[in-house]
């Protein structure tokens, strides 16, 4: 009988610890919808965070990567691999993207980053300084990263931004030594809000999280408000151009693209919105310039500063009827003199101003007011550089 006892004491503990670690499991997770972003996916536990990066550069099929962010390791689940392992909030960070730069910054973190990737592109007054001083490092591009100065730099995390494939190997490599690497594929969404909601991640790194969707909210409904504004008082629809061709060739965003979006949502009419591609599309130049005759607006013309600069690329550019008109606008405001484009890099987090501007460029009595911040209509003379820091 004491024998029965027993048996049946231990049967119920037994029963009870098993239902009481199925529902730990499963009351603990929480998943946080995205309103646009479609590359990452964040889930939320009692003592953990997972970030779930998908497919980040250009090609990746089916590439998913994890990452769980604890401020105590020991609270995470058994079996994790120490590089997928993010301890929070991060104190040092190296960055391979301008736009990682922007999120920092409005994220008030920018004394974080002690490394970065092609310097010159950097754009932020304060991180300038710090690189002109030595105090923070240059660790090289795409296809060339100095693994040997990031692992001497030793950060909390390195993000990335891989274009390719080709720079994986490089960062495998720097996990393998211990060094957390994390993809960021902002660049690869295709709605402006998108990018920006990447700030979200960001605030999971920072313990900022409240301070990152209060940013995101902000420039959301700010963004939606212009949307309306133009919905009920603009309805012409100029065409609009797009780029500069290069040895021969236009590569041309195609009709589902970020910029593509950005000139739709401010009232624009793209020429190309019907061509898909999850990439820009080479195009010769003749192709280009039969269609670019119905052109009202001239956007975003690469290295050009002047109407001449466009001139001289080809002269075939300069029969079009929307140069001899001087409808040309390019994104080159604010450059500074070591080549930094802040349209590169803030941009990502002010979608709302590159959407007033470009639609004050489309119809310029819908903001009466609104001076471009990002966008200058070019001259036959070149146009000061906004910022010669």
């Amino acid at each position: 009988m004491w024998n029965l006892k027993l048996f049946g004491f231990i049967s119920l503990m037994i029963l009870a610890g098993c239902k009481t670690d199925k529902t730990k499991t499963s009351s603990t997770s929480e998943k946080f919808n995205n309103e646009y972003s479609t590359r990452f996916i964040i889930d939320s536990y009692d003592d953990y965070r997972k970030i779930t990066v998908i497919n980040p550069w250009q090609g990746a099929e089916g590439k998913h990567f994890e990452y769980y962010i604890t401020d105590d390791t020991a609270l995470l689940p058994q079996g994790i691999e120490k590089s997928k392992i993010i301890i929070s909030p991060v104190k040092s960070i190296v960055c391979t993207s301008t736009t990682h730069i922007a999120m920092l910054d409005v994220l008030d973190r920018i004394n974080l980053v002690e490394g970065v990737s092609g310097s010159d592109f950097v754009f932020n007054e304060e991180l300038r300084k710090k690189i002109d001083s030595g105090d923070v490092y240059d660790v090289g591009h795409e296809n060339g990263y100095n693994t040997e100065l990031i692992y001497s730099i030793d950060p909390d995390i390195v993000l990335v931004c891989s274009v390719g494939s080709e720079s994986v190997p490089a960062f495998n490599r720097l996990s393998e030594q211990g060094i957390t690497v994390m993809y960021i594929a902002d660049y690869l969404e295709t709605h402006p809000l998108a990018r920006t909601e990447w700030i979200k991640v960001y605030g999971e790194l920072l313990n900022r999280q409240e301070e990152a969707k209060k940013i995101f909210r902000e420039v959301k409904n700010e963004y939606k408000s212009i949307v309306e504004q133009i919905d009920i008082l603009y309805k012409n629809k100029p065409g609009v151009l797009l780029g500069l061709p290069f040895k021969d060739k236009w590569f041309v965003s195609p009709g589902n693209s970020y910029i593509s979006k950005l000139i739709e949502d401010a009232g624009g009419n793209y020429l190309w919105s019907e061509l898909q591609s999850n990439v820009s599309v080479p195009m010769s130049l003749e192709a280009v310039c039969s269609k670019a005759v119905n052109a009202d607006i001239w956007l975003n013309t690469g290295t050009a500063m002047t109407i001449n600069n466009i001139r001289m690329t080809d002269q075939r550019l300069a029969d079009l009827p929307v140069l001899s008109q001087g409808s040309v606008f390019n994104n080159n405001k604010r450059l500074n003199r070591y080549g930094g484009n802040d349209y590169w890099e803030s941009g990502t987090v002010n979608p709302h101003i590159l959407l007033k501007d470009i639609a004050s460029i489309l119809n310029p009595d819908l903001f009466p007011g609104h001076e471009l911040v990002y966008y200058t209509q070019l001259k036959d003379q070149a146009n000061a550089p906004d910022d010669n820091r």
